[in-house]
């Protein structure tokens, strides 16, 4: 009896170490956990469909979205956002931005550039007494590309893009800045108004929502709805 325990325990051991020395699949260079993210993403994002112009339509919610971020430019030939390699002020030519700008929700942390009734959204004048410019409000509503007009995105139409995970929201939005992007919408729970809601496109807290301060500086990418 003794002998067969050992046994059963010895092929047991075999087993075990077989199964951790299995080797692992890695496909297109992309870890297993990033593989199934990227296959249940590529499901996920059938709504999508690339136009070939510059932009992405999601054929179930019926937005229009810019391929390229504020500040980027879509180069035709290419399908891509990387006509603009300029990057920043400090880094003129970084080309991991292809151009992308960042903006301010509003300069003042207040209220001042957004209603206040909920949805607090964001807008072009003051509902209060305190004056306030939109840097992320014109970026949208002054693009004009393709002769149209666009907004900022909501929170609940940037997770529309976020869900399927990174990789698979890569395919159809290059250049995608690893920051915070603006949302819409301003923190309803913050009284003052200091501070508005932004998505992580970040790949350590992607799809994260957060709460920023207005006047910091962040990406957005503009957004319309379809006819």
């Amino acid at each position: 009896m003794k002998k067969f325990h050992y046994c059963f325990a010895l092929l047991a051991l075999l087993f075990s170490i077989n199964c951790e020395m299995k080797p692992v699949d890695d496909v297109f260079g992309l870890s297993p956990e990033e593989t199934n993210q990227l296959f249940a993403g590529l499901i996920a994002n059938q709504s999508l469909r690339d136009n070939g112009n510059g932009t992405v339509t999601d054929t179930l919610s019926n937005l229009i979205w810019q391929k390229c971020s504020h500040g980027q430019v879509y180069r035709a030939g290419n399908n891509d956002c990387l006509g603009a390699p300029q990057g920043s002020v400090y880094n003129p030519y970084d080309s991991n931005r292809a151009g992308a700008i960042q903006v301010a929700f509003c300069d003042s942390k207040t209220h001042a550039c957004n209603s206040i009734q909920f949805p607090q959204v964001i807008q072009g004048f003051s509902s209060i007494s305190i004056l306030g410019t939109s840097e992320l409000y014109a970026a949208c509503q002054n693009s004009n590309f393709l002769g149209a007009t666009w907004r900022v995105p909501t929170p609940i139409e940037y997770q529309r893009l976020v869900i399927p995970g990174r990789a698979a929201t890569l395919q159809f939005f290059p250049s995608i800045q690893e920051e915070d992007y603006w949302t819409a919408w301003s923190n309803q729970d913050d009284l003052p108004g200091e501070t508005a809601f932004a998505i992580s496109f970040d790949r350590q807290s992607y799809g994260v929502q957060r709460s920023v301060v207005k006047t910091q500086r962040n990406y957005v990418r503009c957004v319309r709805q379809g006819p």
